[in-house]
């Protein structure tokens, strides 16, 4: 890859977590990255370790558009493109419905709404054909849990706007996609991840067995971000474990099952086995004659 074909990528919410992920995966695949944040000491520490050709960090408030907008315009003027876009920063509270105040519900849908739809508007004035939005959603966009009443809500739009923004930008060759996380481990979870009396309850409820890590958002970041994903857009790429797919039975009704089905038999043995197959086409022109 020559000097001019190197991507560009911004990524929001670039200095912990799944941003700080993200951000390491695109300069390792040698792209060059504009990193925003709030936490200008975690951007501090991610500067330090690169060169200033390579990356650029700013202190960034998502919920002003125009802090977006002069991000956009930094990758402009200093590499002439923008090729990707990860909307990924983000809060929640874990509060009841009914005491949530005003100013809560605004911060939480300013930023995980408002901040990625700005993002999404300022990235796409300034992308060309083949360009890639990403944004981050969740798990709780569909499977919404009691305390998070802000939170849901968010998520749930966010699918919404990324359905939205992949409609009206194909006609410029701008996909526009979305992930949606489960349990991950990061400075949002960690009351749960992190916290002996609540993380068994939540892994009983993952088929896979384990929380999730930046780096399993990141690979689907950039899958949907490459050449390979280039007829996908609009997509809400799902990474949890499994967790949301549904119950499984109860043991007491799981065991009541076991010898009616004979598991990694064949088709062939079940076939042999089965009841002689009933012609309902026959019985439905019997009636109908």
């Amino acid at each position: 890859m020559t000097h001019d074909e190197r991507r560009v990528a911004l990524v929001t919410g670039g200095g912990n977590g799944i941003g700080l992920a993200a951000v390491e995966r695109f300069l390792a695949e040698g792209a060059r990255v504009m990193a925003l944040d709030r936490d200008r000491d975690a951007l501090d520490a991610l500067e330090a370790d690169h060169s200033a050709d390579e990356l650029v960090v700013a202190t960034c408030d998502v919920t002003r558009s125009q802090d977006i907008a002069d991000a956009v315009n930094e990758c402009l003027d200093r590499w002439d493109r923008l090729d990707v876009t990860y909307a990924n920063a983000g809060v929640t509270a874990v509060e009841p419905i009914a005491e949530i105040t005003d100013s809560a519900w605004a911060r939480v849908l300013d930023t995980n709404l408002g901040g990625v739809f700005f993002t999404i508007r300022e990235s796409a004035r300034a992308m060309k054909p083949g360009s890639s939005i990403v944004v981050t959603a969740s798990t709780n966009a569909f499977w919404v849990e009691s305390g998070l009443a802000h939170y849901n809500a968010s998520k749930g739009g966010t699918v919404a706007l990324v359905r939205t923004a992949a409609l009206e930008l194909a006609q410029y060759g701008i996909r526009v996609n979305a992930v949606a996380p489960g349990l991950i481990r990061t400075r949002l979870t960690n009351f749960i991840t992190e916290d002996e009396s609540n993380s068994g309850q939540y892994l009983s409820q993952i088929p896979l067995q384990r929380f999730g890590t930046p780096t399993d958002v990141v690979d689907a970041v950039a899958f949907l971000t490459s050449p390979g994903a280039s007829w996908i857009t609009g997509a809400t790429l799902v990474i949890d474990g499994g967790q949301t797919l549904g119950a499984p039975l109860p043991q007491s009704t799981a065991a009541g099952l076991v010898g009616r089905s004979t598991p990694g038999r064949g088709a062939a043995h079940d076939a042999e086995n089965a009841a002689p197959p009933t012609d309902f086409w026959a019985a439905d022109k019997e009636r109908s004659q």
